[in-house]
């Protein structure tokens, strides 16, 4: 079997999707990707990719650029609790770029199944043109109830009526990596009750492991990660207060830079390590507590981890996120203007964060694995 993956162009929403990928290969399919922007690291990961936007610039995309105004005012990207139909509208534009090139690719390799997150709506329309059914791996917490998805093919319909696609592809099957006490915690319209659980297994691309990484550190370590959209996006400088504690707390803390600029950093204590990039689920594997931006990936590393979390929620779609890990008692939600040693402190010696945390990674564990996944999937798709 052909299995064509679509996916948007941030780090974020393709490596959960590469563990799924990984295990149709291993049962013997053919994997493609169709994708562009940062996502074409998934070469990286050995499986064959069509740019389907060479040489486009995704910025102006995500924030289209008017002249005299405030281009983040109010952005989804940025705003604190967008709507979803903020959302929708922000990404049927993302996919919107990516149809033309998608569809090609997939004409041209003609496959048997289109794999594709629900907010990449080049992949329903794909399904869709080619007769071939859909199945949709929800990335988080955001995208895993319904409205969403209806908002973003409603915003989607130029597209498909430009490209002459109708219909539904005869076949679309839900995916969810959310463990089911995250779910029960979930309001109404972001359930997806008929989604088939699998195990959030955490990819972050590979590594030669630094010497730092390798060996056993002399302090508890704290990750501090802002991923790569708002790190590159001048959102490092909000970590400044945090740093400015991080010398009044006992604990090592390595902070990822995913491509910012750590002159907005300024004085770096002698306890935090600066990197550009490390793997995330290795990085974890060392820590004992882990500060972050929301994202989903970085969340459900985390939890897949047993680690206690602290959110930082930088808007868009992470709000949501941040709301599950309190509600869950498995981390904490703080301003970065007011996150400090005293939040530090509870996420290394909080016992019953610690207990909730390990209680979650252990449900993890129950979850089917991908490769089951997909050995049901191929025998209820024939």
């Amino acid at each position: 079997m052909r299995v064509l993956f679509v996916t948007s162009p941030g780090l974020g929403h393709l490596f959960p999707t590469v563990p799924l990928a990984q295990a149709f290969r291993a049962a013997g399919h053919r994997v493609r990707y169709a994708t562009g922007g940062l996502s074409l690291a998934v070469a990286e990961a050995g499986f064959d990719v069509v740019d389907v936007t060479p040489g486009l610039d995704y910025l102006p995309v995500y924030v289209p650029q008017e002249p005299g105004a405030d281009n983040s005012a109010d952005h989804p990207m940025f705003a604190d609790d967008p709507e979803d139909v903020e959302l929708a509208t922000l990404f049927a534009r993302v996919s919107g770029v990516m149809v033309g090139g998608a569809l090609a690719a997939a004409r041209d390799w003609s496959p048997d199944l289109v794999v594709a997150p629900p907010l990449q709506g080049a992949g329903q329309l794909l399904a869709a043109a080619l007769g071939v059914p859909l199945v949709e791996p929800r990335l988080g917490s955001y995208d895993s109830g319904a409205r969403l998805r209806s908002l973003l093919r409603a915003g989607m319909e130029p597209h498909w009526a430009r490209h002459g696609v109708t219909g539904e592809p005869p076949a679309t099957i839900p995916l969810t990596t959310l463990p089911p006490s995250l779910t029960a915690l979930l309001p109404e319209d972001r359930r997806t009750p008929e989604a088939r659980p699998v195990r959030p297994l955490p990819f972050n691309g590979g590594a030669v492991l630094p010497g730092w990484l390798a060996e056993a550190s002399q302090l508890p370590r704290i990750a501090v990660t802002l991923g790569t959209i708002e790190a590159q996006w001048g959102g490092l400088a909000i970590l400044r207060p945090l740093l400015e504690a991080a010398c009044g707390v006992e604990a090592e803390f390595v902070v990822t830079l995913g491509g910012g600029d750590p002159a907005l950093l300024a004085d770096i204590p002698p306890n935090v390590r600066l990197v550009d990039w490390a793997p995330l689920d290795l990085l974890l594997d060392t820590c004992a507590a882990v500060i972050h931006h929301g994202g989903s990936g970085t969340m459900l590393t985390a939890a897949a981890a047993g680690l206690p979390q602290c959110v930082i929620p930088r808007g868009s779609y992470q709000q949501t996120g941040a709301d599950l890990l309190p509600a869950r008692g498995i981390g904490i939600v703080a301003e970065p203007g007011t996150l400090g040693a005293t939040e530090c402190r509870t996420l290394l010696k909080d016992e019953r964060l610690r207990d909730n945390a390990l209680r979650v990674r252990d449900e993890i564990l129950t979850m089917p694995t991908p490769a089951e996944m997909v050995a049901g999937l191929v025998t209820d798709l024939g």
